[in-house]
Order: C-alpha cells, then sequence, then structure tokens
C-alpha cells in the first residue's frame, strides 16, 4: 500500500472535486487505490466516482463524504465513520466494514456482495435495491433500517435485531435468520424461500405475499402476524414447536400435521464429517501407529515410506477475509489463499512474501513442502 501525506491528499481531493464538478473536463480523477489512509479525516469529502478499492481506511472520518459510485472493492473500513456518507451505487464487494458507523448513510443500489458487516451500525440507513448477497451482518445494528426490494440471498443475520425494518420486496433466500428479531417488520412480498427462521421472533410482523415455501420455522414466534394463510404456511419445510394464533394452529393440524414434528435429517447430513483436528506439528511414527492413523487409508509400505491416501471428506467453499478470498475446508477448519502469488519465486522470496500477509493480518499461512497450504 501508498503512503500519502495530508498534503498530497488535500491536493488530490480538490482536483478529483474539480474533475468532478466540471464533468471531467478539468482537474484529474481521484486513484486511491490501495492507499494507506487509516484514520485520514475526510469529512464531506467528495470522492464521488472515486478509485479507491484495496485501500486502507480503517478508523477513517468520512462522515457526510459524498462517494456515489466510488470504488471500494476490498477496501478496509473497519470502525470507519460513515454517518450519513452517501454512497448510493457504491462498489463495496468485499469490504471490510465490521464496526463502521454507517447510521443514516445511503446505501441504495450499492454492491455489497461478501462485505463484512459485523456489529456496524446501519441504523437509519437505506439500503434500497442493494445488493448484500452473502454478506455477512451478525451483530449489526439495524433498527430503522430501510431494506426495500434490497437482496441478500445466503446472508448471514443470526440474531440480528431487525424490529420494525422495512423489509418489503427483499430477497432473503437461503439466508441464515435464525434467532432474529423480526418482531413488527415489514416483510410484505419478500422471497425467504429455503431461509432458516427456526426460533425467530416475527411477532406482528406483515407477511402479506411473502414466500415461505421451504423455510424452517421450527420453533419461531408467529403470533398476530399480519396477512399469512395457511396456503403459506402449506409450503414451508417445518413448523416444529412454532407459536401460532390458535386458528392457523387447528388449520395445520387439520390439512398438514407433518409441518408440526420433527424433521428427521436427511442422509446428505448425516453422512457430514464433524470437524476433524489435524496434527499441526511432524512427528516420527513407527509403522503400527501410521497404518492406525484416523481418515487416512493406508494400502501398502515401500522402502520410501507408504502408498495411501486420506478418507476425509473434504467440504471446501469460499470465504472473504479481511478483504482477500480465501478457500476454507469446512471439515478440516483449514484454509489458505485462493490462489497465491502471481509471480512464481524462489523458497526465501516466498517465505517472505507469507509474512508480508501475515504483518497485514489478512490471514495466517503456512507453508509445508515449499507449498502455500
Amino acid at each position: 500500500m501508498s503512503e500519502i501525506s495530508p498534503e498530497e491528499l488535500s491536493k488530490i481531493l480538490k482536483e478529483h472535486k474539480r474533475w468532478y464538478d466540471t464533468g471531467e473536463e478539468e482537474g484529474e480523477q481521484a486513484d486511491l487505490s490501495d492507499a494507506k489512509l487509516s484514520n485520514a479525516n475526510l469529512e464531506k469529502a467528495n470522492l464521488s466516482d472515486a478509485n479507491l478499492s484495496g485501500a486502507n481506511l480503517s478508523g477513517a472520518d468520512l462522515s457526510g463524504a459524498e462517494l456515489i459510485n466510488a470504488d471500494l472493492s476490498e477496501a478496509q473500513l473497519g470502525n470507519a465513520n460513515l454517518f450519513g456518507a452517501d454512497l448510493c451505487e457504491a462498489n463495496l464487494f468485499e469490504t471490510n466494514l465490521c464496526d463502521a458507523n454507517l447510521s443514516k448513510a445511503n446505501l441504495g443500489d450499492a454492491d455489497l456482495n461478501c462485505a463484512l458487516l459485523r456489529r456496524a451500525d446501519l441504523s437509519g440507513a437505506s439500503l434500497f435495491c442493494a445488493n448484500l448477497n452473502h454478506a455477512y451482518l451478525r451483530d449489526a445494528i439495524l433498527a430503522g433500517t430501510n431494506f426495500e426490494f434490497a437482496c441478500l440471498l445466503r446472508a448471514d443475520l443470526k440474531g440480528v435485531n431487525l424490529r420494525e425494518a422495512n423489509l418489503s420486496g427483499i430477497t432473503l433466500v437461503a439466508a441464515y435468520l435464525k434467532g432474529t428479531d423480526l418482531s413488527h417488520a415489514n416483510l410484505s412480498s419478500a422471497n425467504l424461500s429455503e431461509a432458516d427462521m427456526s426460533n425467530a421472533n416475527l411477532f406482528g410482523a406483515d407477511l402479506r405475499g411473502t414466500d415461505l415455501s421451504e423455510s424452517d420455522l421450527s420453533g419461531a414466534n408467529l403470533i398476530r402476524v399480519r396477512g399469512l394463510t395457511i396456503e403459506q404456511l402449506s409450503s414451508v419445510e417445518t413448523l416444529c414447536d412454532a407459536k401460532l394464533s390458535s386458528e392457523l394452529m387447528e388449520q395445520v393440524k387439520d390439512k398438514y400435521p407433518h409441518l408440526l414434528g420433527e424433521i428427521e435429517p436427511d442422509e446428505e447430513e448425516l453422512s457430514k464429517s464433524k470437524i476433524i483436528t489435524l496434527r499441526s506439528s511432524y512427528k516420527k511414527l513407527s509403522v503400527s501407529e501410521v497404518q492406525s492413523m484416523p481418515n487416512v487409508s493406508i494400502r501398502e509400505k515401500d522402502n520410501w515410506g507408504f502408498y495411501g491416501h486420506s478418507t476425509i471428506k473434504h467440504d471446501y467453499s469460499l470465504k472473504a477475509v479481511s478483504g482477500d478470498v480465501v478457500v476454507v475446508d469446512n471439515a478440516t477448519g483449514l484454509m489458505w489463499h485462493q490462489s497465491g502469488s502471481d509471480d512464481a519465486m524462489h523458497w526465501d522470496d516466498a517465505k517472505e512474501w507469507v509474512e508480508d500477509l501475515n504483518s497485514e493480518k489478512v490471514m495466517q499461512v503456512t507453508m509445508a513442502g515449499g507449498f502455500l497450504r
């Protein structure tokens, strides 16, 4: 990342404002990609259409800033102050916004795909038509947030407070809403198909026209829900231990009693391996110890070692960690850089490259046998 002095930053901002105000005829567009701007004072700065991709803006003051259509992809904005900022149509793909203050910010039509928003304050913010697919929103403050027509496919909102939130027309397909407070929320015309809403509080919520097909409503509170029909409930995955009005409960018992029973795990779930802890250091083993190793099939012994293979059922997925995409093996808990270095390098250079990654706290990378793991 490049260091930028306060004087240089002031000049860049002035030139960018001139470029923006004159319709790109004068001045120069700000290119602050990969810049080190942690704790910078950018209050009310005009950075619309600026390139801030990969920049370190952690702790920066961007309150009231204009960031319309700005590129902030993979930027670090942890603990940043974006109160009242205008981020309409901004690119925030895989951006780290953990603990950021986005209260009353405008994020309409913004791309927050795979963004990290844990503990972020989005109270009173507008996310109208925003893309929050795969976003991580656990422990975020969402009181009074406008999610109207936003898309949160497979987003993680476990335990979040969405009381009285406007979620009309929202897409929450396969979203994780376990234990979430959705009381009195407007979910009219929302798509909640395949969502996990087990133990969620939907007391007094508006579910008129809401798609609940294949959703998990076990243990959910559905008392005094507006617009909920037996037709909607007929397509859910389960209502085991759910709280329903006496009228709806009688209809379910009469027409769909199977929805009130426990769900038996399917074969795929039963076949999923528990997390397997691997040895973290080298150790000399006897032949009998090798042959008795768990999760390894040994076929035969040769003079140089053993023929065999792992029997672990790996479960790989992609995850955003501090702006970097990593591959996670959910079976072992291991993770590694998705693509590694773009350049070929010798062993000593590779070790230095890994140390640089670790010093930036992108992720902990270990090396074995000359390959990044």
